[in-house]
């Protein structure tokens, strides 16, 4: 399908949904002090991932540099320093 092309409508025939997989995530307690600091300085972005599974097309590349300077100036007004997690662990503690 062309990803690169948003006015070219997908035909469910060509391109049906397909269930790749289910997620379970169990309820979590994040109300701690130190868990509430740790998130409130972190930023979303879905490019925060691998290689091949980077978001694809016109439309989320632009919307990479909006994340990016939402992120930048969030920070600068909560005077907090822009970081990013090399690892979940970093942010959330090793599994139990």
């Amino acid at each position: 399908m062309p990803v690169e092309d948003t006015t070219v409508e997908w035909p469910e025939k060509l391109s049906p949904s397909v269930t790749v997989a289910r997620l379970r995530l169990p309820q979590q307690a994040i109300s701690e002090p130190e868990n509430l600091e740790k998130m409130d300085s972190l930023s979303f972005t879905p490019w925060r991932v691998t290689a091949e599974h980077a978001p694809l097309g016109n439309i989320m590349r632009g919307r990479k540099e909006v994340y990016r300077h939402s992120s930048i100036a969030r920070h600068e007004l909560n005077h907090q320093p822009r970081t990013e997690p090399r690892s979940a662990d970093e942010v959330l503690g090793p599994a139990r």
